[in-house]
């Protein structure tokens, strides 16, 4: 979700420019949403850590299902 969050306040700030670095007028909330971005992806931890994280459980929870894994190259 920060991800897209992230992705979508850099598209804005693209659009709005310079505005986008204005703490008032129109770039205003493209600014917030911007620094906000930071605050929300910090306390998950990065992007690499958090894939890693959600790879490994859902190992543990096929392996504690039995199911087994098949290789998918030829």
């Amino acid at each position: 979700a920060t991800t897209t969050f992230e992705f979508c306040a850099r598209e804005a700030s693209q659009i709005f420019g310079g505005l986008s670095y204005s703490r008032g007028g129109q770039g205003a909330k493209v600014e917030r949403l911007y620094r906000d971005v930071r605050a929300y992806a910090i306390p998950g931890g990065s992007e690499e850590i958090m894939l890693d994280l959600s790879i490994r459980q859902s190992l543990r929870v096929h392996k504690a299902l039995g199911m087994k894994f098949r290789n998918s190259a030829p």
